[in-house]
């Protein structure tokens, strides 16, 4: 006998959950239920606990009292239903994304109240959520299917630097015309905010004998040419640290002291407001 997970599985080997198995004890009981997936893993878990759950008796499997039934789902998709039915994290077992995509089908399927699963710091937000960072559109048009508000908003920020041309059909039909639009807004508002942020120039200081209107216009020039470079190259991910660079370079040839000045404080509202621009749809 050997545990799901811990070993390959041949068709003839009689597998058992590492998780749920006979000894798997919740609430202070044993299991009483058997569920057996297409790939022949048998996972023991709590006729009541699945039953308080799924508002469908799950999926309709229950309605009889049983001790065992198999289900048509694999044993990395079960595996994942269950663990977020009985509020336990999986990212450590590494699901594909597809597997998750398939265990929110089955989620819906079996009942269980999908939404709630998907609350911020649950398991399931964190399982999708876990993907952000390494396939972050495919993750946004799963959240987006599903309408799973709070995901989708979470996984938007990792998607500022993303070309939404590369987007597929496919995905696009998958997140579907809200959640598309949602995301092409944030990145056309940040540009807006960016182009309104960085156009204005520092100000002027009053006029000193060895700085006239004349040599201020130097800065203003300076910081026009590193504005326009910064509109037509940035993305919507353009960092503060960048942001700064750039006007400070720019403006590396300024020699009066009151003209650095200006141009200090206006990096600093630049990166203020830069800052506080929306990161999410």
């Amino acid at each position: 006998m050997v545990t799901f997970s811990d070993a390959k599985l041949s068709p003839h080997t009689d597998a058992i959950s590492s998780v749920f198995n006979p000894g798997f004890i919740a609430d202070g009981l044993i299991p009483n239920l058997e569920i057996t997936s297409a790939d022949d893993v048998h996972f023991h878990v709590h006729r009541r606990r699945l039953l308080l759950a799924s508002d469908n008796a799950f999926g309709g499997l229950l309605r009889d009292p049983v001790f065992s039934l198999t289900v048509p789902e694999p044993a990395a998709v079960l595996n994942i239903v269950l663990n977020v039915t009985y509020g336990m994290f999986c990212v450590s077992h590494l699901p594909s994304l597809e597997s998750i995509e398939a265990a929110l089908d089955a989620v819906i399927k079996y009942g269980l109240p999908i939404a709630q699963l998907a609350k911020p710091s649950y398991p399931l937000y964190e399982l999708v959520r876990s993907y952000a960072p390494y396939y972050p559109i495919e993750a946004y048009a799963i959240a987006a299917h599903y309408q799973l508000e709070e995901l989708a908003v979470a996984i938007s920020a990792h998607l500022l630097a993303f070309d939404l041309s590369r987007i597929s059909d496919e995905l696009t039909v998958k997140m579907g015309p809200l959640y598309f639009s949602r995301l092409a807004n944030l990145h056309r508002g940040r540009m807006t905010a960016l182009r309104n942020i960085v156009l204005q120039p520092p100000a002027m200081h009053p006029i000193t004998p060895v700085c006239n209107e004349e040599t201020q216009r130097e800065l203003s020039r300076a910081w026009a040419f590193a504005s326009a470079e910064i509109v037509w190259n940035a993305l919507p991910n353009i960092s503060t640290y960048a942001l700064e660079s750039a006007f400070t370079r720019a403006a590396a040839s300024i020699k009066c002291p009151h003209c650095y000045i200006m141009l200090r404080n206006r990096i600093k509202e630049v990166i203020y407001q830069w800052s506080a621009v929306k990161t999410t749809i």
